[in-house]
């Protein structure tokens, strides 16, 4: 039996971590485990100067303080940046400076940790789920590809053409299967780089139809592909980003975080229009205070800050789940977590109203 790979060996006593993440959702929960002030140890390449106008490219061991730690989407990858603490003895010129330690899929990477939080320990609890979607937006003239890993909306591309109206048939029928070949070719080469994930397709009822039946007819394989046929307003992002909203998309992708993410603030937004809900730093502390808050929404990069507002933060979840609330970690990367982040990171409904 082969032994199952660990992305994470944690030893709490030592407050250090190793990690060697095998998937990009893997480096994105990895991401969220390291914070400023932590210490980070690599390999990696430094660019050294031999002589003037020459230079080299070294393989090292170098361990930084991570000042700034950033996601490259793109590429998967985790940037960390700061000062270089440890290097090999012959490296001159580079203890002290700045160096970016690259983590990606597979590369190791050991972080010395100041503390491990509440925030981390639920973090490190969760599972990753590998499985992804795409969705596909279309109306007649405009289509929007986008990936949906465990995380968000990793990736989106559009497709656009011209077409004329109903006056100019002929034309207007040659541009329509112009634009159907164009957006299941860009379909074809992202579902195969993905791995052949499950397909998801929207839009107004007569375009999306008619694409659907465009993919049975050329494209076979794709079509044993699609797990789902549903209404949208058009085949923009904006499109993808209201039915990631959907209750079909609870249905169709349930085992993805994001969906209970999006699900809870969503919820979060409808209550506070009732004015059920609070949000901001001091305005839920109140309510966490007073025993009123039923379910607690918070940022992960709120809860990732340090000093006084960390320890507020940790103080507001432990008293609600105290009460017998939920807590609900927000991390993913979607259009809900950027509507919280845009209001403080934080926010709490509440069992009754306190106002």
């Amino acid at each position: 039996m082969r032994e199952k790979r660990l992305m994470i060996r944690v030893d709490y006593d030592k407050k250090v971590l190793e990690i060697r993440p095998f998937s990009g959702e893997e480096l994105w929960k990895a991401y969220h485990l390291i914070d400023e002030g932590d210490l980070a140890s690599a390999e990696t390449v430094r660019i050294l100067k031999i002589d003037e106008g020459e230079k080299s490219r070294r393989k090292a061991f170098l361990k930084i303080m991570v000042e700034k730690a950033g996601f490259e989407v793109s590429s998967e990858t985790i940037q960390l940046s700061g000062r270089v603490l440890e290097c090999p003895e012959d490296m001159e010129g580079v203890l002290g400076h700045y160096h970016t330690l690259t983590v990606g899929v597979g590369d190791r990477v050991v972080v010395e940790k100041q503390e491990f939080s509440p925030i981390h320990r639920r973090i490190l609890s969760r599972d990753v789920a590998t499985k992804k979607y795409i969705i596909i937006a279309i109306e007649l003239g405009t289509a929007t590809l986008a990936v949906v890993k465990d995380y968000g909306v990793v990736e989106s591309l559009e497709v656009e053409q011209d077409i004329p109206g109903k006056n100019f048939p002929e034309e207007r029928e040659a541009l329509a299967v112009r634009f159907f070949h164009e957006v299941s070719k860009t379909l074809r080469s992202i579902w195969i780089k993905e791995g052949k994930p499950k397909i998801i397709l929207i839009g107004p009822s007569v375009t999306r139809e008619a694409f659907l039946k465009f993919v049975k007819d050329k494209h076979g394989d794709i079509q044993d592909s699609i797990a789902g046929s549903f209404h949208s307003s058009g085949g923009t992002i904006s499109a993808v980003n209201e039915f990631l909203r959907s209750n079909e998309m609870r249905v169709v992708a349930r085992e993805l975080k994001i969906v209970d993410e999006i699900t809870a603030i969503e919820s979060f937004f409808e209550n506070l229009v009732k004015e059920r809900a609070v949000y901001g730093l001091e305005e839920t502390w109140k309510a966490v205070e007073k025993g009123a808050v039923s379910q607690l929404i918070i940022h992960v990069k709120l809860a990732s800050q340090s000093g006084s507002l960390r320890e507020r933060v940790m103080e507001m979840i432990r008293l609600v789940e105290q009460y017998g609330g939920e807590v609900t970690i927000v991390s993913g990367r979607h259009e809900s977590a950027e509507k919280l982040r845009r209001i403080g990171g934080i926010g709490g409904i509440l069992r009754y109203k306190i106002y």
